[in-house]
């Protein structure tokens, strides 16, 4: 059974009406038929969004075609870095989880799972940045630069290591 369509009438600018009309769309070739890809695909971001595990795969999916630039510039110049890798694979789970907010927002436990979730990936990513420092010799576009931040971070946690000493002789 097909879905009743409501006709609908609208003014777009001229811009608007270019980028339309070049916009390249699988199996839609009129003005028609590429707005309603362009409401399908909305839509189904937007339910996509509620959901932390399809959202992760929705942005995963709109990253893609940066993150195959970032590859092919990489073989070209002979370079790879791990840290922009594990930011491609990490950060869109942390950002559809954080877009998807707490299962209920009614409940303080939900906010703690909510919290929690999303320290857990952060936390696999922070690792995931200590590991890169490790490794021999570190894959990263500018050593100087990763190196200069990650002894930075390094100086924190120390930091935090002190104090939490001190908080509990006091």
């Amino acid at each position: 059974m097909t879905a009743k369509s409501v006709p609908l009438s609208v003014r777009v600018s001229d811009e608007d009406a270019l980028f339309l009309a070049e916009l390249q769309v699988p199996d839609a070739v009129t003005p028609s038929e590429k707005l309603r890809a362009i409401l399908h695909e909305a839509r189904r971001r937007h339910t996509g969004m509620q959901d932390a595990s399809e959202g992760g795969l929705l942005l995963r999916e709109m990253a893609t075609p940066a993150r195959r630039n970032v590859r092919r510039c990489e073989g070209k110049l002979g370079r790879k870095s791990d840290v922009v890798l594990k930011l491609y694979e990490r950060l869109p789970d942390i950002m559809a989880r954080l877009i998807a907010g707490p299962n209920d927002s009614a409940s303080p436990e939900s906010l703690i799972e909510f919290e929690k979730e999303i320290l857990d990936q952060v936390c696999v990513l922070l690792k995931d940045f200590v590991t890169v420092g490790l490794t021999s010799p570190v894959r990263v576009y500018g050593e100087e630069n990763f190196t200069a931040e990650m002894e930075a971070v390094m100086e924190l946690v120390e930091l935090v290591r002190v104090h939490q000493r001190n908080k509990k002789g006091a």
